[in-house]
């Protein structure tokens, strides 16, 4: 049990520089990891499962506390990021599929990832969750629409075929959690130990599969495809702060909903890509799953800095008035 503990930690203080050497790995050695791209989709309906199986009443007490925050970070995902995508997709004349691909970044659901980096960041994690869970709950109906009315414009999108996968991938084994736990709910609470670590290594099989498939892709893109998908994530945290800020939230809350729009399900991404489409239209989604956690952990220790300088800036004034106030006496 304390090597599952430690394990769990492991990945939350490390989890950008694991996913960098998981990536590093998988493009120097391609065919020790290109075998994993046939388990993607199964690695995703597995995380999905754990989703679902560690779901409780209390992750949607949020819509009905905050019905209005959730509704914003829902909108604000799935009616801005794949706007961005189509923009730069167009700005930076990205060939077809590789412009689908940035696209289908944009079109899916919250990363879970986004949960972890709110609490490094120290952001509202309640709200972070149950937005995550209500647009992954939502994918199956408004990714192929989204994906539809944007990539459209790139390559033909057969909305049924994706709207099966969606489900298959993302509901099926998200409700099947939701039922072992209701049913088996003893266990599961202690079986919740060891998710968080199995969880982690299925993204990272996820994404090593991905970037061992695409690795001549990655190398002849070079920095474009880097720069695009950063400019894509940049763009979806500085419109959940406009919107944050536009409203009045909290610092808490602003951070969560930032991270929640800037973050996507990458995985979900690459693998509606290699599934419906070509390996290029997985690019931007095995790029996206570097970006999205290096950026966030860089953000989330930006957060931390800035917390512990007005901290200590609060502090240094208390003292300076306890000073003066001494002196007067």
């Amino acid at each position: 049990m304390k090597f599952v503990m430690k394990a769990n930690q492991l990945f939350k203080d490390y989890l950008s520089w694991i996913v960098l050497l998981s990536a590093a790995a998988a493009l120097m050695f391609p065919n020790a990891f290109s075998w994993l791209a046939v388990w993607v989709t199964l690695m995703l309906q597995f995380i999905m499962f754990t989703m679902g199986a560690t779901m409780k009443a209390s992750d949607f007490g949020e819509v009905f506390r905050q019905p209005v925050r959730v509704l914003v970070v829902v909108a604000t995902q799935y009616l801005f990021m794949p706007l961005s995508a189509y923009v730069l997709a167009n700005v930076f004349q990205l060939p077809a599929e590789i412009a689908l691909g940035l696209i289908l970044v944009g079109a899916v659901p919250g990363g879970t990832s986004s949960n972890v980096i709110t609490y490094l960041a120290k952001g509202d994690v309640p709200l972070s969750i149950t937005a995550t869970s209500i647009s992954t709950l939502l994918s199956p109906l408004l990714t192929p629409l989204v994906l539809s009315f944007y990539g459209g414009a790139f390559i033909e999108i057969e909305l049924w075929p994706m709207f099966l996968s969606i489900v298959q991938v993302v509901l099926v084994p998200i409700v099947l959690g939701l039922i072992v736990n209701r049913l088996f709910g003893k266990y599961t609470e202690k079986a919740e130990v060891f998710l968080p670590t199995l969880s982690s290594i299925a993204v990272l099989m996820v994404l090593a599969g991905t970037v061992a498939v695409n690795r001549d892709n990655l190398i002849s893109t070079g920095w474009v495809i880097f720069l695009v998908v950063f400019l894509h994530s940049l763009s979806g945290y500085g419109a959940g702060y406009a919107v944050s800020m536009l409203l009045g939230y909290s610092k808490e809350s602003t951070r969560a909903i930032a991270i929640e729009v800037g973050i996507q399900n990458t995985g979900l991404a690459a693998s509606l890509g290699l599934a419906h489409f070509t390996p290029l239209a997985a690019l931007a989604g095995a790029t996206g799953a570097m970006v999205h956690t290096l950026f966030g952990s860089m953000y989330a220790n930006l957060c931390s800095k800035y917390d512990e300088k007005v901290a200590k800036r609060k502090e240094q004034t208390q003292q300076n008035t306890s000073t003066v106030q001494q002196a007067n006496y």
